[in-house]
């Protein structure tokens, strides 16, 4: 992680923290990226549209929130990390390979992925409301939402599989 001078309203070793668990949340979406296009490619099955169509749209959400991400750490006076190799690196998620994915399979990869990068977005708003950066926090709180909802609507397509 390259640093920059910490804004001086926030006490440098726990503003540090916050970025690197942003960093790592920004491996994890570009990693999500990348997957989720893996999958839209390539689900087959019954279901093939609603999935096809549901992983765009949570591609087109990820493709906002790497910005929001990345825009948060440069204003914390820091940079993002900004490439693949530095996000294989830190990501909490795998890569999958490029195959054939039967629709049951596509939600429980998602489902896997958001519990696992939400459990991530847990401890580092934790260690937001510790370096009491409230922007950090808000950010966080609508990434969570969006997560738990997304879990929520995954598990609710694998009750029809």
């Amino acid at each position: 992680m390259s640093n920059q001078s910490c804004p001086s309203s926030f006490d440098k070793d726990k503003i540090c923290e916050v970025v690197e668990g942003l960093n790592i949340y920004l491996a994890n979406l570009n990693i999500l990226f990348v997957k989720l296009h893996n999958l839209h490619w390539n689900v087959v099955g019954v279901g093939f549209f609603d999935l096809h169509t549901k992983t765009q749209e949570l591609y087109e959400k990820i493709a906002e929130e790497l910005d929001q991400v990345a825009e948060r750490i440069k204003a914390l006076g820091f940079l993002p990390l900004a490439s693949m190799q530095e996000y294989l690196s830190v990501a909490t998620i795998c890569e999958l390979p490029s195959k054939a994915f039967a629709t049951p399979e596509v939600p429980k990869i998602i489902i896997d992925d958001f519990c696992c990068t939400l459990n991530l977005l847990r401890k580092i708003d934790a260690a937001a409301k510790k370096a009491s950066d409230d922007c950090t926090v808000g950010l966080l709180t609508e990434a969570m939402c969006f997560l738990q909802k997304n879990i929520w609507m995954m598990d609710a397509y694998l009750s029809r599989c």
